[in-house]
Parts: C-alpha cells; sequence; structure tokens
C-alpha cells in the first residue's frame, strides 16, 4: 500500500509540473529537462488575449500524451519579465518557442493555430 502511495504522489507530481508558470527563477532550471513549448505573451495585448483559449484547449487535449512523452508547456509573461523575452528575441505576442534540453530552437511555424500547434506538438 505505501508503494502504491508513493507511486500516486509521483504521478501528480509529474501532471502538477506539465505546464508550468516560467519566469527569472525557475526558467532555467525548468526548461533544462525535456522538451517545451513556451508561449511568451503580454497580459494586455489583444492578440494574445485571443490565443489563450487555443493554447489552453492544446495544452488540456495533449497534457497526458505528451507529458508521457517528456514534452511540457510553459508561459511567460513578458511585461513582467521582459529580460526572458530579449533573451528569446521575442519581437511580437504571442510567440512559442519550442526549447530541448533547454537550447531554444525557434519558434514554432504557424503556431497560434490549433491545428499547427497540435501538429507540431505531437510530432515531438
Amino acid at each position: 500500500m505505501k508503494l502504491l502511495s508513493v507511486v500516486v504522489a509521483a504521478a501528480v507530481a509529474t501532471a502538477a509540473s506539465a505546464y508550468s508558470i516560467l519566469d527569472e527563477t525557475n526558467f532555467n532550471s525548468e526548461t533544462q529537462a525535456g522538451k517545451w513549448l513556451v508561449k511568451y505573451y503580454s497580459p494586455t495585448c489583444p492578440w494574445s488575449k485571443r490565443f489563450a483559449p487555443v493554447w489552453q484547449k492544446v495544452y488540456e487535449d495533449l497534457q497526458d500524451q505528451l507529458a508521457s512523452k517528456d514534452v511540457f508547456f510553459g508561459e511567460v509573461d513578458c511585461k513582467a519579465f521582459r529580460a526572458l523575452c530579449d533573451d528569446a528575441d521575442i519581437d511580437g505576442y504571442p510567440t512559442v518557442v519550442f526549447y530541448n534540453e533547454g537550447v531554444n530552437k525557434g519558434e514554432v511555424p504557424g503556431g497560434q493555430t490549433y491545428e499547427v500547434l497540435a501538429g507540431f506538438a505531437q510530432g515531438l
């Protein structure tokens, strides 16, 4: 029974970490392991607001499938953490960037529609 509790706790911890709010204190440590899709956005940008439900739906629909492949989702608020956005060369919002083992592999091409983003994520 004790082993079952440990396994359940580990599964919950993994599921909880499949999505991260990234900032200057955790960005590097979080994105060092696995594959990451990171949304860079501004909370006051109309395009970011319009994209938010698409991003959320992709995550909700694919989180279980992708977590088993070490694919994680995160987001960076560029108004609050401008330096992170500058480091990633973000020049517009929203922008989704793919990271592999902490290395910026570039923007997800056309990554603002459900179909494109979900297809890219599933191909990882």
